[in-house]
């Protein structure tokens, strides 16, 4: 076999390892795109399954040649649901997959020095992969390549890990004086990302805590934040990690450099089709009169709740977009369900899709209101679109961006996460959409000008992404 020569001019190759689920997959797609119109030769390795579901590669592939796709086993079986962050199967998860992806690096260099191999991809520069889970970190060290961890919430949810760690391993007696000792906005025990605070001993809490503490072995953190959002939380961040890089809103970072992404938002990495055709309902709206409705990727609720928010969506009065994924239901089988309760398409007060084309409904004029899980990708296109939001935080992260969103920025109200009856949701609806709408924007329009200062050149997070991509160019490459 023949051997073939490093070239030291050759072309940095970044592999970008996200999580299985469509909430850490976009911004990591996003990420990568951006990489690869710097130059990079990025490979972006999904699960199998996930990599099926993909809209359109092709299309990704024609805008970005510097972008690549491949794929590896997540030891799932395919019917299995994979929409919800289930730490209770990640170590499983980690142990499948984790030989699949070193494997996966392997093969890259046998087929690098095979000079019977045409065309095989450069030697690996670095890893980009997502901090949900350690094994890549495992695979990397093991390996000898340089890994950049990747968060995709924000730095205060990340440092809330780190103070249970601090509580788990010395101080559970403090844990009241850690938390208020947390710094930003002020947070009680039911704000915690899901711990139960009496039991930290639980193998559930001590898995989540030990994956997140592995990010600090990575070469360095690239968050999914902004500077000016969390100015009291990143000095703390950044005393735990070598370099940090903020690089948020990633999707309007992408839509500044590309202008026009039109063709290309088919292909934006969505694990679901995308009804457009509510685009076109959307149209026939008068302006800021919609409330947006989704609950994001994974949240699931019961059969009864879904049907309390339909009666407080129609009698609330305004038109509304509501985005019921088929797989949403705790308790019983959708296609049921919406053949007796529901209709799919236009209604006589509003519009249901199974999914639709988020950053383009929150663009549209016709919107006024974003009811939503507080997921952090949605907030972050709720701002860049300037739109008001009603808050409904389930589990995780979406408690710490409620509080952001109600308490610091005042940019929208919350709907309380145990709500049941339809009553409340609906006086919550009529409520926000009446006078405290206009009220929400003009402070949503004093966030978001923060978000479009930052990935501006000489912004922080149009910087932050500068640094990163030279950095990477820096790096030795991983000798093959």
């Amino acid at each position: 076999m023949e051997m073939r020569m490093v070239d030291e001019e050759q072309q940095p190759h970044v592999v970008i390892l996200p999580h299985l689920t469509q909430g850490h997959i976009k911004p990591l797609l996003c990420l990568a795109q951006l990489l690869s119109q710097s130059g990079l030769y990025i490979t972006f390795v999904n699960a199998h399954h996930n990599h099926k579901r993909f809209a359109n590669l092709q299309a990704l592939s024609t805008h970005f040649p510097n972008l690549h796709f491949d794929s590896i086993s997540d030891g799932l079986p395919d019917d299995h649901p994979r929409s919800r962050l289930d730490f209770d199967y990640i170590s499983g998860i980690s142990e499948a997959t984790k030989p699949h992806f070193k494997e996966l690096l392997l093969s890259y260099r046998r087929n690098y020095v095979d000079h019977s191999v045409f065309r095989p991809p450069p030697p690996v520069t670095c890893i980009i992969a997502d901090g949900v889970v350690s094994f890549p970190i495992d695979v990397a060290e093991e390996l000898g390549i340089p890994i950049f961890s990747f968060c995709a919430y924000t730095a205060r949810y990340l440092l809330e890990y780190f103070t249970i760690a601090k509580i788990i391993q010395k101080d559970n007696d403090k844990k009241d004086e850690l938390i208020n000792a947390m710094p930003g906005v002020d947070l009680g025990h039911e704000d915690l990302p899901g711990f139960d605070m009496e039991n930290l001993d639980h193998p559930r809490v001590q898995l989540r805590v030990r994956e997140t503490l592995a990010m600090k072995r990575a070469s360095g953190l690239i968050l999914n934040t902004i500077d000016e959002f969390e100015a009291s939380c990143l000095p703390h961040t950044k005393s735990h990690f070598p370099k940090v890089y903020t690089v948020a809103p990633l999707h309007a970072l992408l839509n500044s450099r590309l202008g026009d992404r039109s063709q290309v938002m088919a292909s934006d990495g969505s694990l679901w089709n995308a009804d457009k055709n509510c685009m076109t309902w959307l149209d026939s709206q008068p302006l800021r009169s919609v409330l947006y409705v989704s609950f994001g990727s994974v949240v699931k609720i019961s059969h009864s709740h879904l049907v309390e928010f339909l009666h407080a969506l129609v009698e609330s009065g305004h038109p509304f977009l509501w985005v019921i994924r088929p797989d949403v239901l705790l308790d019983k089988d959708m296609d049921s369900v919406i053949r007796k309760e529901f209709q799919v398409g236009p209604t006589r007060k509003g519009y249901i899709v199974d999914w639709a084309p988020q950053e383009q409904v929150l663009a549209h004029n016709a919107v006024g209101g974003f009811l939503t899980h507080s997921g952090w990708n949605s907030i972050m296109e709720s701002i860049v679109a300037r739109v008001p939001v009603i808050c409904w935080p389930q589990f995780g992260d979406q408690f710490v961006n409620k509080e952001y969103i109600v308490k610091l920025w005042k940019i929208g109200v919350e709907l309380d996460a145990h709500a049941r009856d339809g009553s409340t949701i609906e006086a919550t609806i009529k409520t926000f959409m009446g006078y405290q709408r206009d009220e929400f924007r003009m402070s949503v329009d004093k966030i978001a000008e923060l978000a479009q200062d930052s990935i501006s050149q000489g912004g922080s997070s149009y910087y932050n992404l500068e640094m990163l991509v030279k950095d990477i160019k820096k790096m030795k490459m991983y000798n093959l």
